[in-house]
C-alpha cells in the first residue's frame, strides 16, 4: 500500500520497547504424495520451471505480531502490526501511534492467529479497540528528509512484489534490461532478490522507489504485490513518470475505486499491460480465431489450489478467490466472445466461498459457465477443463495439454502440447516486444472494464449471497469515462458494439 512507511524514515521519537510473537504457520497445506507431484511437474511443465517453483515455495514464511512502544514528547504511544522481520529499523507500518494502555501479553500467545488477523496493516485491519485503546487518540510522526539516489538511467526495471510468482515466471525474461530497483515489504526478501538478480537498489515500500523512478527515461515497472496494491501503485508510478511501461499482474482491480484510477491514467496515455496469460496460449488463440463473431457457449470446470485460512488471498481487502483467480476465465471468455457482459448468475454455499458456479450472459447471446472449487485431487495444481460450443461444432480443452475440435462433419482435429503451457512465457515475450516497439498493445481499457466489472460484482455477489445481477449499465457507465479516441481504436478491432 502506498500509505505505509518504514520505521527508520520517521523522526522525533524514542523506542521504549519492542515485543514480538512469532508464528510459523504455513499458508498452504503440506503436499501429499510430494514425490509424485514433483515427477508430474518435471514431466508436464519441464525441469527448469519445476525447479523455479520448488525453490520459490521452499522459503518459509515467518510472521511476527509486533507491539512497538515509543516515547513522544514525554508520552507513551503504541503501534501494533504484523511484521516479517525482527530488526525494528526495517519495520513497515502505518504511521499511526495510539496512546498507551496496559496490555496483558500473557493471553496473546494462545490466540496468536486471532490477533495476527486483527492487526495486519497490509490487510488494512488494525483493531486497536481489542485492547481498549482509544482509536480517536493517535499521533502521526514526521518523516525524515530522504537522500534518494540521483542516478539517471536510459531505461531500467522496477519490480514491485518479490514473491514466488516473480521468481517462477517473470524475472528470467528481463536479462537484457538494466535492473534498477526491487521492492518488497519483507527486508530479507528484498535484499536477497537484489543480490541474486543484480538489482542496483532494494526498497521496502513503493513510495521509497518513486523518486528514483523519476530519473529513468523509459522505465519498466512490474506490479506483482498484494492484489489490493495493484491499481494504487500503477497510479503512483504513472504520476511519478508517465513514460513508464507498466505491467500489472492479475487482478488489475479489487475495488471499483481501483478501476477509476486505471481509467484515469489510461485516458492520460498510460502504457499498461495486464497479466492475463491464458490469452497467450496457442490453444486459446486457436479458439479465438475459430469462434470470432459467433455466438458461443463456454463451460469451464476449474480445480483451484488449496490454501489455508491464513493465506493473504483471504484477507478482506483482497476480494475473494473470484477476484484473485476466477478473473482469469472471465477475461479469457471476453477474449473469445467479443461482446459486452450484461448479466451474472451465481450459486454458492454461503458457508464455503471456495466453491461456486457462475454464469455470465453476453449482449450477443453468448453464455459463460464457470464451476470453480478447491475440491478434488491436488497433484496437478490448478486444473481446468473447458468446452466451447458453437453452431454444430465443439472444442474441448483438457488442462491446456490437448485441444480437440469436433467439426461440423464429425471429424476431429487434435492439437497436443508436450508441456502444460499456461501462456506466461508468451505473455512476457509479448510485453518485451511492446517495450521495444516491435508491436503495439492488444489489451485495451475496454477489455479492462469488461473483465473488472464482471469480477468485482461476481465477488460482491459471493460475499453477500446474491444470486442475480444485471451489469450492463455499469459497463456502459465506465465505458463512458473512457476517452472517445480509445473507444474508436477499440471498435476497429472487435465487435463489442
Amino acid at each position: 500500500m502506498t500509505n505505509l512507511v518504514q520505521l527508520r524514515n520517521l523522526k522525533g521519537f524514542n523506542i521504549l520497547d519492542v515485543k514480538q510473537f512469532e508464528n510459523k504457520d504455513r499458508d498452504r497445506p503440506n503436499f501429499s504424495n510430494k514425490y509424485f507431484k514433483l515427477l508430474y511437474f518435471f514431466r508436464f511443465e519441464g525441469v527448469g520451471r519445476t525447479l523455479r517453483k520448488y525453490f520459490a515455495h521452499k522459503n518459509k514464511q515467518i510472521r511476527y505480531l509486533t507491539f512497538l512502544t515509543i516515547d513522544f514528547q514525554s508520552s507513551k504511544y503504541i503501534n501494533i502490526s504484523t511484521q516479517y522481520q525482527t530488526d525494528h529499523h526495517n519495520f513497515v507500518i502505518r504511521n499511526q501511534f495510539f496512546k498507551c494502555v496496559d496490555i496483558d501479553f500473557t493471553k496473546i500467545a494462545s490466540k496468536l492467529e486471532y490477533y495476527l488477523s486483527n492487526f495486519n496493516q497490509f490487510a488494512e485491519i488494525e483493531s486497536y479497540e481489542l485492547f481498549n485503546l482509544d482509536i480517536s487518540n493517535y499521533i502521526t510522526l514526521d518523516t525524515l528528509q530522504q537522500n534518494f539516489p540521483q542516478t539517471k538511467y536510459d531505461n531500467g526495471l522496477f519490480i514491485y512484489g518479490l514473491g514466488g510468482y516473480v521468481r517462477m515466471f517473470i524475472i528470467h525474461h528481463f536479462k537484457k534490461i538494466t535492473k534498477v530497483a526491487c521492492i518488497d515489504y519483507k527486508a530479507e526478501t528484498a535484499e536477497d532478490f537484489k543480490m541474486k538478480y543484480g538489482f542496483h537498489y532494494s526498497f521496502l515500500t513503493p513510495n521509497d522507489s518513486f523518486p528514483l523512478l523519476e530519473n529513468i527515461k523509459k522505465p519498466v515497472a512490474i506490479i506483482a504485490t498484494y492484489h489490493s496494491d495493484h491499481a494504487s501503485i500503477a497510479f503512483k508510478i504513472f504520476d511519478s513518470n508517465p513514460n513508464t511501461f507498466i505491467f500489472i499482474e492479475k487482478p488489475p482491480i479489487v475495488a471499483l475505486e481501483d478501476l477509476d484510477k486505471l481509467i484515469e491514467i489510461y485516458n492520460k496515455g498510460a502504457k499498461i499491460e495486464i497479466g492475463f496469460n491464458r490469452r497467450f496460449i496457442n490453444h486459446s488463440r486457436y479458439v479465438r480465431q475459430v469462434v470470432q463473431n459467433k455466438i458461443i457457449i463456454v463451460t469451464c470446470s476449474i480445480k483451484e489450489v488449496n490454501i489455508n485460512k491464513n493465506h493473504w488471498y483471504l484477507w478482506k481487502n483482497q476480494g475473494t478467490r473470484i477476484t484473485g483467480n476466477v478473473v482469469h476465465w472471465f477475461d479469457l471468455a471476453n477474449f473469445w466472445i467479443g461482446s459486452i457482459p450484461i448479466e451474472i448468475n451465481l450459486i454458492s454455499n454461503p458457508n464455503d466461498h471456495e466453491s461456486s458456479s457462475i454464469s455470465v450472459l453476453y449482449k450477443n447471446g453468448s453464455i459463460l459457465n464457470i464451476t470453480v472449487s478447491d475440491m478434488g485431487n491436488s497433484l496437478r495444481g490448478v486444473q481446468e477443463k473447458i468446452e466451447v460450443r458453437f453452431d454444430n461444432e465443439t472444442i474441448l480443452i483438457d488442462d491446456f495439454l490437448s485441444l480437440t475440435h469436433i467439426k461440423n462433419n464429425g471429424l476431429k482435429f487434435k492439437k497436443f502440447n508436450f508441456l502444460r503451457e499456461k501462456g506466461h512465457n508468451a505473455m512476457y515475450k509479448n510485453f518485451i516486444r511492446i517495450i521495444y516497439k516491435v508491436k503495439s498493445s492488444d489489451y485495451s481499457v475496454i477489455d479492462l472494464i469488461n473483465s473488472s466489472v464482471v469480477t468485482f460484482y461476481s465477488s460482491y455477489m459471493l460475499q453477500n449471497n446474491i444470486r442475480n445481477m444485471h451489469i450492463e449499465d455499469e459497463i456502459e457507465k465506465y465505458t463512458s469515462l473512457v476517452n472517445e479516441e480509445l473507444v474508436v481504436q477499440f471498435k476497429r478491432h472487435c465487435n463489442y458494439f
